[in-house]
């Protein structure tokens, strides 16, 4: 193991337990462990008497030692308190050709290792060695410092690659030097550092990992496929590894690095931390290049996703890491109280093991973990490749220290380590049932089985500190473990038992260091693992049948001939041979059938009794009733064709299995029909084999050869219908006799179910049961007499009933003969009262006739009506008149209603109007007016209508008529009040619509209107479509051809011919313009200016008429074509102005101005 690795970590897991101690108890917690309470998930080891003794015997040793080699002070050092030499080994492991053993560790001053003497060290320094796998030291390689310094180095681990180079790793502070390489810590304190050498010493390069805190380290190492390197270690405060700098997340962070070979240049590195401290132990790569570490935490820590939590106390955890840095599982051993620290950790192909100290209550995937509560144990445990634990054992006693752990390749864990003292003088410890004593503090070294039992426990050491710090077993079996004794020696020479030697050392303080090489006994057998033939297993004896080398206590397969013990039924007394070979083991039972078997076939029937014995026998298999029906030894399934032993092969044999008769012998007496089912029991119960039961058979012993089927066997009675069987069909009628052979089965005909007695049965064979000659389906009488034929004389009827015996209405019209008075008369139909009214069973149509029975005949002899009420009641037929009438039957007033059914019969209603047919006009709405007379016959509010309109006269009925005289040319223009449209006032203007011209005057203008109805802006005096108001042609000629403006086309053409030039048009428009602008503003300034007072009106219209001809006079000037002319008018009016488009203009003497067109007769006055 590795010293640095476990110095730190145990000053503070020591430090807990002091302060655990003083902590007390929680009630609930459970007694303190004993020594049998000592593991976890492992079954109690239960040891024989002869290993009980042995152990008493023994005390517990299970080794002899091969030699031992120590190192130390120089013999002729000085040595006292001023001369510290010492040297302490930590680290072991087997060179690259397992040949030697390399260690590794922490020297000081004048020391030698067997004749080679380093040379001398002020301070101290980390070594490796090298030595024989039989104890020859053969060289000695270690780090110094530079000239006067005060550095130091101690060593934390060693690995050794493929090609024999040699790694270290360890702690240095101040300075050092590997040969030409050397490196200063940062500000003086403790850094970690790696290294690397030849298989002979030499030194190829170092590199450190240190920062600013005073405390950093690399503890654990191990190399790859690729002999690249894994590194794990802890830091404070904050760190480089080359170029990168890392910080910790708090307290002491773990950290893993990959390492190049070749220069010793990092990789990749990955910090593990939390909330407290964490550390990273140990590391261990498995044959497929798994990696996997271990360590401790407080509070917190996280690997990739999977964070662990357990706050206060240390705790364990155990991940897998892959060659490129990334976490791929982490579990953890958590602390509940106590704590728990591994410092080493091993792999196999399928587990993983750690090592370490133990204090308190841990749970391991939710279970408890008790161990003792005041003081440390020492662990061993086993996890899978996934990360469950599989078991976990710890020691007992005062306190134990685990330094690290070895894999046995026989199997099993040796752990190494220390204990020390309960009592002054003497130290003790527990491991399973082997108690330890010796002085106050010893090595131990103690074996664990691959299932999590301690096996065996030894110590050494003497008066002083004496551990055991790492172990090894070489590729044969040897177990190396080295350590170091005698520390804290202050005074005179100290000496240590190491194997049956004593040991001595002159060191000061720091002690020596020694490999011893051991053969373990791991049995305790008193027989070395070496030469054991079974080391795991007691056998002092060391049987071994077989003589194969594997004592017979280990050996799966005692005799040696290929199968296991737990498979053989014969472990001796032959021995090596193969009972693989089928030919001489032809049951593979592990008998040699040749001398040991009596039952070569395994099948439970010995070989004399088996029909079915030889080597191509069926194999390894009991004969039984499932499988060996007969017992002859041949199985049913693979090799027997007889399987009851009745002499008929199961392929013939219908009753060939369980729990058929067996071991009997078919014959033609004791198997009819040989299908080896045995008459005489239940086992055959159809002795001709032709599928119907013996029992239902009436032929039990008959034909052979045949099997009963709808054709073969027509009733199903065992008898085959053409050679056995003269009644196939099984009703009692022989086939001969038989209409319906064969039909239906299990019937008889002697009984009901053929009336005719003609073979076929009536529920489903026969359409005629009794034989009359109608089916059954017409005949009335369908199981009636037999022996007759239905004929028009038997039965005139033809409805099969027999009408001398049977029928009791011979023609079948519903009258029987004794009442009916024609009672074999016309056949087919029924009496009823519409074709036989008197019901005398003469059919009125042809038959009778007096239809209606009053005596007197329909008509006479020549076709003269006789009976003029041929249809008269039967009821009263007595009662008719002389021309057959009865009084029901008179109808007064020729309605068609009976005068007993007439409520009016004196007056015959109008045709329709009797919907109830009671001989009365109808009142269908029962307001007291006949609907003859009644304008509204479903209404009863209404009854007149004089307009005709659809609206009822009667105001307060239902639809009454606002205007009861509509005339009648309106009529169809009625509205829902019963008013025409023609009847509204639209404008309100006091003349109906149908009177009104203009029906849309306009409200201010109603007090105007014409005769007509129309205002003074609705007359179109010329009748063109065009009010006055707006016509410019009032006077326009009818039937004109109309333009614009009212004027018709002749009209507005003879306005734009009337002169005028272009120029003369342009000076008119800008005249017209300006006419506007000029009338428009003093419209608005008349506008703006007015009052109610209309005097002013008359004083204004010359100002305005001055303005407009003022400025018309200048606008006339200014235009060159524009001619003004002063005439007198044709009526005699002066001061008339005709302007280029021939209007005439005058202004009167109130300054108004008037204008007459072209089409105008009168003048009308210019409105601005």
């Amino acid at each position: 193991m590795k010293e640095g690795a476990s110095g730190i970590p145990l000053i503070l897991f020591l430090t807990t337990l002091l302060l655990l101690s003083t902590i007390p108890l929680p009630a609930t917690i459970a007694p303190q462990p004993t020594i049998a309470d000592s593991g976890f998930d492992s079954e109690e080891v239960v040891l024989n008497q002869a290993q009980q003794i042995a152990i008493q015997n023994a005390g517990g040793r299970a080794s002899t030692t091969n030699w031992v080699r120590d190192a130390g002070p120089d013999a002729g050092s000085s040595n006292g308190p001023g001369d510290l030499n010492s040297v302490h080994i930590g680290a072991m492991v087997m060179d690259h050709t397992n040949t030697n053993i390399i260690v590794g560790g922490t020297l000081r001053g004048d020391v030698a290792f067997g004749s080679i003497q380093p040379a001398t060290q002020s301070g101290p320094r980390a070594f490796v060695a090298s030595l024989s796998k039989w104890g020859s030291w053969n060289w000695v390689s270690m780090t110094s410092v530079g000239p006067g310094s005060s550095g130091g180095a101690i060593l934390g681990d060693i690995a050794v690659s493929s090609t024999g180079d040699i790694w270290m790793v360890g702690s240095f502070w101040i300075d050092i030097e590997w040969g030409q390489d050397w490196e200063v810590s940062n500000g003086g304190g403790i850094d970690g550092f790696v290294a690397k050498m030849n298989s002979s010493g030499g030194w190829d390069w170092g590199t450190p990992q240190g920062g600013t805190s005073d405390l950093d380290s690399m503890h654990g190492i191990t190399l790859d496929s690729n002999d690249d390197a894994y590194v794990v270690g802890s830091f404070e405060d904050h760190t480089y590894f080359g170029n990168t700098s890392r910080n910790i997340q708090n307290g002491q962070d773990g950290y893993i690095v990959k390492i190049n070979k070749t220069n010793g240049d990092y990789v990749w590195d990955t910090i593990i931390g939390g909330n407290l401290g964490d550390n990273i132990t140990a590391i261990a790569i498995d044959s497929a290049g798994r990696i996997f570490v271990t360590g401790y935490y407080q509070g917190d820590v996280t690997f990739g996703t999977t964070t662990l939590l357990n706050v206060g106390a240390l705790s364990l955890f155990v991940a897998e890491i892959d060659s490129q840095g990334n976490w791929l599982w982490a579990n953890e051993a958590k602390a509940v109280w106590g704590g728990i620290i591994p410092y080493d950790i091993e792999v196999n192909s399928d587990s993983i093991y750690l090592g370490g100290d133990i204090v308190g209550l841990i749970e391991l995937d939710g279970q408890n973990w008790w161990v003792n509560a005041t003081v440390q144990s020492a662990f061993v445990a086993r996890l899978n490749k996934t990360g469950t634990w599989l078991w976990g054992l710890n020691s007992s006693g005062h306190t134990q220290h685990l330094q690290d752990i070895a894999l046995n390749p026989l199997g099993g864990v040796v752990a190494v380590g220390w204990f020390d003292m309960e009592h002054t003088a003497i130290a003790n410890a527990g491991f399973g049932q082997i108690s330890l004593t010796a002085a106050p503090f010893a090595a131990f070294f103690a074996g664990v089985s691959p299932t999590g039992h301690w096996m065996w426990a030894e110590s050494g050491g003497g008066p002083l500190f004496d551990s055991g710090n790492a172990a090894l077993f070489t590729s044969v079996g040897n177990l190396i473990m080295s350590g170091r004794f005698c520390v804290n020696h202050d005074g005179a020479g100290c000496s240590a038992q190491i194997g049956p030697a004593n040991y001595t050392s002159s060191a000061f303080y720091h002690g020596s260091g020694f490999v011893w090489s051991l053969n373990t006994d791991s049995d305790m057998d008193n027989v070395s693992d070496l030469n054991d033939n079974c080391p795991l297993n007691f056998n002092p004896l060391q049987e071994d049948f077989d003589s194969d080398m594997l004592g017979d206590a280990c050996d799966p397969d005692m005799d040696g001939d290929g199968r296991e013990d737990s498979n053989d039924n014969c472990i001796g007394p032959a021995i090596n041979w193969d009972s693989l070979d089928w030919s001489i083991d032809t049951d593979g039972d592990g008998c040699r059938d040749s001398d040991e078997d009596d039952d070569d076939d395994d099948d439970g029937v010995s070989d004399s009794q088996d029909d079915c014995s030889n080597s191509t026998s069926y194999k390894n298999w009991t004969a039984n009733d499932a499988n060996d029906y007969d017992q002859d030894g041949c199985h049913d399934i693979m090799e027997d064709d007889d399987d009851d032993g009745d002499g008929v092969l199961d392929n013939d044999d219908d009753c060939a299995f369980a729990p058929s008769m067996r071991n009997w012998t078919s014959t033609s007496q004791t198997d009819y029909d040989g299908d080896g089912c045995k008459d005489s029991t239940e086992e055959d119960v159809d002795s001709d084999n032709d599928g119907v039961a013996d029992a239902n058979e009436t032929c039990p012993n008959g034909l052979l050869g045949w099997t009963s089927n709808a054709t073969t066997d027509h009733d199903g009675d065992g008898c085959n219908d053409a050679q056995e069987d003269a009644d196939d069909d099984g009703d009692g009628i022989n086939d001969f006799d038989d209409d319906c052979t064969p039909m239906a089965t299990n019937w008889d005909s002697s009984g009901v179910q053929d009336l005719d007695k003609d073979g076929c049965r009536d529920v489903d064979e026969d359409d005629d049961d009794d034989g009359d000659g109608l089916d059954d389906d017409v005949d009335s009488c369908p199981r009636g007499s037999v022996g007759w034929i239905s004929g028009s004389i038997t039965d005139k009827d033809g409805d099969g009933c027999r009408d001398t015996t049977e029928d009791l209405d011979d023609d079948n019209d519903l009258i029987v003969d004794a009442d009916d008075g024609c009672p074999r008369g016309e056949t087919g139909w029924i009496s009823t009262p519409a074709l036989d009214a008197d019901r005398d069973g003469c059919r009125d149509s042809d038959e009778d006739p007096d239809d209606d029975g009053d005596g007197l005949w329909e008509f006479d002899s020549v076709g003269n009506i006789i009976d003029q009420c041929p249809n008269t009641p039967i009821s009263e037929s007595h009662l008719v008149d002389g021309v057959g009438c009865s009084p029901s039957q008179a109808d007064d007033d020729n309605d068609g209603v009976a005068n007993s059914d007439d409520e009016c019969p004196d007056v015959a209603p109008p045709e329709g109007l009797d919907r109830d047919e009671n001989g009365c006009t109808d009142d269908i709405d029962q307001d007291g007016v006949n609907d003859d007379v009644d304008a509204f016959p479903d209404d009863a509010t209404q009854t007149e209508d004089r307009d005709g309109d659809g609206y009822g006269d009667n105001l307060s009925g239902v639809y009454p008529d606002s205007c009861l005289d509509t005339p009648s040319q309106w009529i169809q223009n009625v509205l829902l009040n019963g008013c025409a449209v023609e009847e509204l006032d639209d404008d309100n203007d006091g003349l109906l619509n149908g009177y009104d011209n203009c029906s849309d005057t306009p409200p201010g203008e109603i007090g105007e209107i014409d005769s007509a109805g129309c205002s003074l802006s609705q007359i179109d005096s010329d009748g063109d479509g065009t009010p006055d108001s707006v016509d410019q042609c009032p006077d326009t000629k009818a039937d004109a051809e109309m333009g614009d403006g009212g004027c018709s086309k002749a009209q507005l053409a003879y306005s734009s011919d009337d002169g005028g030039s272009s120029l003369n048009l342009m000076a008119i428009a800008i005249a017209a313009g300006l006419l506007i602008i000029v009338v428009g503003g003093g419209a608005a300034f008349f506008l703006l200016n007015r009052d109610d007072d209309d005097s002013e009106v008359d004083d204004l219209r010359p100002q305005a008429a001055e303005v407009f001809e003022s400025l018309a006079q200048e606008k006339l000037t200014a235009t060159d074509t524009t001619e003004t002319a002063s005439t007198e008018g044709s009526d005699g009016q002066s001061g008339i102005t005709v302007d280029d488009d021939g209007i005439e203009w005058w202004q009167d003497e109130a300054g108004v101005w008037w204008y007459r067109s072209l089409s105008m007769d009168d003048w009308a006055v210019f409105e601005q």
